[in-house]
């Protein structure tokens, strides 16, 4: 064997007999952080409208001359249905559902609007009834504990009438319809108790069958509650 061969030989089993290298430490997995969901007061969502999914609540605002009922429930990316029952002096009542949409949701800042139709009905000395729709805007500032908010609403009602003659011929029966607007809007505060409970106070002011009617101001104090999420 060639000298030169046998240093080659005793180089191959020195790099055998050497330990291997240590391997390379695996890379750490990344963490990848879950934040809460944002959990709002119930008071802040029954006003200004557009819950989160999953999040439910229900307002009774009682006053002169409205009352009202108000159910919310978040079904998706701030979407939600919405039902609503309101009186007027117990004589004028509306029951209305539909859908309540934010389309600005910012930590100092929501606005929404509502799509809302049902049936009228008023049992006075002028009997009126058929089917409504509204239109509705709702905005609120909420800071720390208070709620300052505005709502908006422009309220559209189809009344049908019947009219009889009576003739010598018979009776013929005459069939019309007519408009009715009712613009309205609410200025208040609500009040942040708890996540679940809210209060709120506010001044209304409505114009039933505008502008052929007087306008009624009025005032109501709320309660929301709710839960979810």
């Amino acid at each position: 064997m060639s000298s030169s061969m046998l240093t080659a030989a005793v180089f191959a089993l020195q790099a055998a007999l050497e330990p291997a290298p240590p391997l390379d430490p695996p890379a750490p997995t990344p963490q990848v952080e879950i934040l809460p969901l944002r959990t709002d007061p119930v008071v802040l969502d029954q006003l200004a409208g557009g819950p989160a999914k999953g999040a439910w609540g229900v307002s009774v605002q009682a006053g002169y001359p409205w009352f009202s009922l108000r159910a919310l429930l978040g079904v998706g990316h701030r979407l939600a249905p919405l039902l609503e029952v309101e009186s007027a002096l117990g004589r004028r009542f509306s029951f209305s559902a539909g859908l309540s949409l934010a389309w600005v949701d910012r930590p100092h800042v929501r606005l929404s609007g509502e799509v809302l139709l049902g049936w009228m009905l008023q049992e006075a000395e002028l009997s009126k009834r058929g089917p409504s729709g509204e239109l509705r805007l709702r905005l609120a500032f909420p800071v720390r504990w208070a709620v300052p908010y505005l709502v908006l609403g422009t309220r559209h009602a189809l009344l049908p009438s019947r009219t009889q003659i009576i003739r010598e011929a018979g009776t013929e029966t005459q069939w019309s319809a007519r408009h009715e607007w009712t613009p309205w809007g609410s200025v208040g505060l609500g009040i942040r108790i708890s996540q679940r409970i809210g209060l709120d106070v506010a001044a209304d002011y409505g114009w039933v069958d505008a502008p052929a009617s007087v306008a009624i101001p009025g005032v109501h104090l709320g309660i929301h509650f709710g839960g979810g999420r």
